[in-house]
This record gives structure tokens, C-alpha cells and sequence, in this order.
């Protein structure tokens, strides 16, 4: 367990939510390019395929009933937590830690 209480992929997530508030423009490139058309990139151009099989992983340990889905989207509302607060500051947002957490639990049966 992490010191969030929901193990690994918590504090994997924890941490990329919090480096993506506090380096926003960085983030915006690591994560946030948008599609070329007709492009579809091979596994070589995918550097983060290991991150994903890691929380697909973690999912399985923790006994999810389908871990693929459960990391998916577990990333894409880690991703979507981020980039709205980015881009909606107005929103009044709880902190980051909270809804983080709440992610988590939705996802891994702990809530």
C-alpha cells in the first residue's frame, strides 16, 4: 500500500496528477498533442505502454473483474482531472488529493 491506502496505482497517480497541475505546459506535451489524421502510432512510438501494463497489472493483483478496462480508465479520468483543471480554473474544483482518491476507490472496490 501507498500512503494513500489504495496501493501502487494510487500514488503512480497521485504523483502524475500533481506533476501535471504543477508543470501544466510540460504535461500539455507529454500527454495532451493532439492526433495527427490518419496516423496510428506503433508501440515503439508509445513510451507510456509500460506505465499502462503496470496499472494493468496492479488492477489484476488487486483483484479487478476486467484490470485492462480498470486502468484505462483509471488513466483517462487521472488525465481528464488534470487537463479540465487546467483548462476550466474557474470550476470549483476540490482538491486534487480528494478527487484523486475518489477515483481510485471508484475503480478498485475500496470506496
Amino acid at each position: 500500500m501507498d500512503d494513500t491506502g489504495h496501493g501502487e496505482h494510487g500514488g503512480f497517480l497521485d504523483k502524475t496528477a500533481v506533476y501535471g497541475v504543477t508543470h501544466p505546459g510540460h504535461y500539455r506535451v507529454l500527454f495532451g498533442t493532439a492526433g495527427t489524421p490518419g496516423w496510428e502510432p506503433t508501440t515503439g512510438q508509445l513510451p507510456g505502454l509500460p506505465t499502462i501494463q503496470l496499472l494493468i497489472d496492479t488492477a489484476a493483483a488487486a483483484g479487478a473483474p476486467d484490470p485492462e478496462a480498470t486502468a484505462q480508465c483509471l488513466c483517462a479520468g487521472m488525465h481528464g482531472l488534470v487537463t479540465l483543471r487546467q483548462d476550466r480554473p474557474s470550476f470549483p474544483w476540490l482538491p486534487l488529493d480528494r478527487l484523486v482518491d475518489t477515483l481510485v476507490a471508484a475503480h478498485s472496490g475500496t470506496g
